[in-house]
C-alpha cells in the first residue's frame, strides 16, 4: 500500500516542469480573481487536467497553441474557484491523503528526528563540554538525567520525583569512577556511551514500575495504547457509518432516476420537474466524494487492524522481557552487569516501540479528522437527494445486490470476454463498481455484483450489476473502456478514486498505442496547388433558388401596374436637380462720401479693461491741430515785422 501511495505521490503531486509557464498564468489569474489555493493542490489539479488531449498539453513539452493554453488555465481556475463544490472537496481529500498517508517507518523516523532536533542543544552540551572540577561533572550528569527523561519518555522533567528516581537509577549503573571516565571520553565515544546509558537507565525504571517500586510520573504505555486503539477504532467506525448513510441515500436517489434502454444499449435519466440535469450531475459528484471518503476510511481501518496485530506482538514481547529480568534478579544480591544490562536495553527498545504506536495512532486520528472536516465544508444537497428519491426506499449496497443474486452471466458465444467465478484474492478493477453504469451513465457509481460472475478481459477483471450489458461489452470492450476514460478526463476526481491513472495516461496517445485504440479517421497535412479560377465565374445577382421568391417578385410586379408615378419638388430634393443661375459680371466701383463730423463724448472705462485707441485721429483733433498751426504761422509773420 505504501509503495503504491509513493508512486502516485511522485506522479501527481510533484510539479511538472513542462507546465511551469502555464503555472504562472494560473497564479496570476487566481490572484486577480481572489481564488485561494494550495501549491500541492494546484500541481495535483494541473497534472490531472493535463492528461486530457483536448488541451494538447503533452507531459514532455508544451504545445504552441495559445488558445488551448487559455482553455487549460481557465479550467484550472474554475475548478479552484468554487471552494465548496463536491469536485474540489474530493480533489482536496485525494491530494491530502496522497501527501500524508504514512509509511509506518517514515512516521517513526519523523518523530525521532523531531525529538532529536529538540534535544540537540542539550546533547551537544553533554558531549562537547570539557569537565575539570567536580561541580562541572555534577552539572554534566544533571544534564544527562534530563536527557534520559526527555528522550526515553520517562515522565515530566519538571517533576522533582521523576528526576530524583532517574538519578538513583543512574547511580546504580555508574559509579563515581565511571562518571569520571565518561567525562574524559572523546566526542564520538561519549555520544555512544550516552546512548547506552539512556537504554539501561530507562530499562531499570521500567522494571521498577512493573515490580511495584516507585515509578513516579511514568505512564502505563500498554494500557494507554489499548485505550487509544479502542477510541480510534470507535471513531473510525462511527465515521464510516455516517459516510455509508450518505452513500446509501445518494445511490438510492440516483438509481431511482435512471432506466435501462437495453434495445438502444443506453441508460435513460428520468428527472422530476423541479430538478435539472446540473442537479443530477452535482449528486453524482457528491456520491463520488463520499465514496472517496469511504475508501480512505476503510484504508485507515485496515491500517489500524495491522497496527493492532503489531501492538499485541509487542505486548507479548514486553511481558517476556520483564519475565526474563525477574528470573535473572530473583533471590540474588549481586548480578554481573554484562548479563543484566543488555536485558534492560532490550526492554527499553520494546518500550520505545510502544511510544511509536502512540505516534501512529495519533497520525491516523489526525488524518481521519482532516478528511471529515473537508467533507463538512461541502455544501449540503440533501434536499436534492430526497426530491430525486421521491417515494422510493433507501437501500444499502447489500439490499440492492440481493435482487440480482439469483442471476448469472450468460455468454453462449464469447468473443472478447470470459466469465469466471469470483475468488477472494482476485483484483477487481474500477473499485468493484459496475463498468456499464460508469460508461453509459457518465460517471455513475453503482456497485457491481460478484454473485453474477466476474468478466475477465485482457487479464483484468470487471463487475456488472445487471447481466444484460455483458453481451454488449463482449462485442466491443474498447468502446466502453474509452467512454470510461473520457468520463474520467471530464471528472478528474474519478482518476484517483478508480485508480485509473495508468489507463488515462496510456490512452493519451491512443491512436499510436496498442491498447484502448480510438476509432478515428486517419488524416494528414498536405499542400495542394490548383489553377487560378479554372472555371469562369458567372454570378447572377437576381438568381432565386426558391419558388416562393419568384412568386413574391411576381406579386410585386403586378402591384406596380396598378400604381401611378408622380414627382414632387421640395427644398431638400432641389439640391439633387442640376440648375444654373445667370448673374452680372463683377466690376470695380468707388464711392465718395463726406467727412463725418461728430462730437466725442467722455469715455467711461471699466476698471481692469484695456482701452484701445483708434488708429486714425478724430475730427476734433484734426481741427485743433489746424488752429494751432495757423496761430504759429501768424506769430512768425509778426516776428518778421
Amino acid at each position: 500500500m505504501s509503495a503504491f501511495i509513493n508512486v502516485q505521490r511522485a506522479r501527481l503531486l510533484e510539479p511538472n516542469a513542462a507546465l511551469s509557464p502555464l503555472l504562472q498564468d494560473i497564479l496570476r489569474n487566481c490572484e486577480r480573481r481572489n481564488i485561494r489555493y494550495d501549491r500541492p493542490l494546484l500541481h495535483f489539479v494541473m497534472n490531472l487536467l493535463s492528461m486530457d488531449p483536448q488541451y494538447e498539453l503533452f507531459m514532455e513539452t508544451v504545445s504552441a497553441d495559445r488558445r488551448n493554453h487559455d482553455d487549460f488555465v481557465e479550467a484550472c481556475c474554475n475548478l479552484l474557484a468554487d471552494d465548496r463544490s463536491p469536485t474540489l472537496i474530493t480533489l482536496r481529500m485525494q491530494c491530502f491523503f496522497l501527501d500524508n498517508f504514512f509509511d509506518k517507518d517514515e512516521i517513526v523516523e519523523k518523530h525521532a528526528r523531531n525529538l532529536q532536533a529538540k534535544t540537540f542543544a542539550l546533547t551537544k552540551e553533554i558531549i562537547d563540554n570539557d569537565v575539570i572540577t567536580k561541580d562541572e561533572q555534577d552539572e554534566v550528569f544533571n544534564k544527562v538525567i534530563l536527557d534520559i527523561v526527555i528522550n526515553m519518555g520517562l515522565g515530566n522533567p519538571e517533576c522533582k520525583d521523576v528526576m530524583a528516581e532517574t538519578m538513583r537509577a543512574l547511580n546504580s549503573v555508574m559509579s563515581r569512577s565511571d562518571k569520571a571516565k565518561f567525562v574524559t571520553l572523546d566526542r564520538k565515544d561519549r555520544l555512544m556511551a550516552l546512548k547506552d546509558i539512556r537504554e539501561i537507565v530507562a530499562g531499570i525504571r521500567i522494571f521498577n514500575k512493573h515490580s511495584g517500586n516507585t515509578a513516579n510520573g511514568m505512564a502505563d504505555l500498554p494500557k494507554i495504547i489499548d485505550q487509544s486503539h479502542e477510541s480510534t477504532k470507535s471513531i473510525l467506525q462511527i465515521t464510516l457509518c455516517e459516510i455509508m448513510d450518505k452513500v446509501n441515500l445518494l445511490t438510492s436517489a440516483l438509481n431511482a432516476a435512471i432506466a435501462y434502454d437495453l434495445r438502444n444499449r443506453s441508460i435513460i435519466t428520468l428527472l422530476p420537474e423541479n430538478l435539472t440535469a446540473d442537479d443530477f450531475e452535482t449528486l453524482k459528484d457528491l456520491l463520488a466524494m463520499y465514496r472517496q471518503q469511504e475508501v480512505y476510511a476503510r484504508k485507515l481501518i485496515d491500517e489500524l487492524a495491522t497496527i493492532k496485530l503489531a501492538i499485541d506482538g509487542c505486548k507479548q514481547e514486553y511481558e517476556a522481557k520483564l519475565l526474563r529480568i525477574h528470573e535473572a534478579v530473583q533471590y540474588r544480591t549481586a548480578i554481573p552487569t554484562d548479563r543484566v544490562f543488555p536485558k534492560f536495553s532490550e526492554l527499553t527498545r520494546v518500550w520505545l516501540q510502544f511510544q511509536n504506536f502512540i505516534f501512529l495512532l495519533s497520525e491516523i486520528n489526525q488524518i481521519s479528522n482532516t478528511l471529515t472536516s473537508l467533507t463538512e465544508r461541502c455544501a449540503s444537497f440533501d434536499d436534492l437527494a430526497y426530491r430525486l428519491l421521491g417515494e422510493s426506499q433507501i437501500q444499502t449496497d447489500v439490499d440492492r445486490l440481493n435482487k440480482v443474486s439469483a442471476k448469472r452471466f450468460m455468454l453462449p458465444d464469447p468473443k472478447n470476454c470470459e466469465i469466471v467465478p469470483y475468488e477472494a484474492n482476485m483484483q477487481i478493477q474500477l473499485l468493484k463498481f459496475c463498468l456499464w453504469h460508469l460508461a453509459e451513465g457518465k460517471g455513475l457509481l453503482m456497485p457491481g455484483s460478484i454473485e453474477l460472475g466476474v468478466c475477465r478481459v485482457q487479464k483484468e477483471h470487471y463487475l456488472f450489476n445487471i447481466p444484460e450489458p455483458v453481451t454488449f461489452f463482449d462485442e466491443d470492450p474498447n468502446k466502453y473502456f474509452f467512454r470510461i476514460v473520457e468520463t474520467a478526463r471530464k471528472k478528474i476526481q474519478l482518476i484517483c478514486l478508480l485508480n485509473m491513472y495508468d489507463k488515462v495516461q496510456a490512452s493519451y496517445n491512443a491512436p499510436r498505442s496498442e491498447g484502448f485504440q480510438m476509432k478515428i479517421t486517419t488524416t494528414c497535412d498536405q499542400e495542394v496547388q490548383t489553377d487560378l479560377h479554372p472555371v469562369p465565374s458567372n454570378i447572377d445577382r437576381e438568381y432565386r433558388w426558391n419558388v416562393w421568391d419568384y412568386r413574391r417578385e411576381a406579386i410585386r410586379l403586378a402591384n406596380i401596374r396598378t400604381k401611378r408615378t408622380t414627382s414632387v419638388q421640395t427644398l431638400e430634393s432641389s439640391r439633387a436637380i442640376p440648375k444654373s443661375t445667370q448673374i452680372y459680371q463683377d466690376k470695380v466701383q468707388s464711392t465718395q462720401t463726406r467727412v463725418s463730423r461728430s462730437t466725442e463724448t467722455e469715455q467711461r472705462r471699466q476698471t481692469g479693461l484695456k482701452v484701445i485707441e483708434p488708429s486714425a485721429p478724430s475730427p476734433l483733433k484734426v481741427y485743433a491741430l489746424t488752429l494751432a498751426q495757423a496761430s504759429r504761422s501768424g506769430l512768425n509773420r509778426n516776428g518778421e515785422r
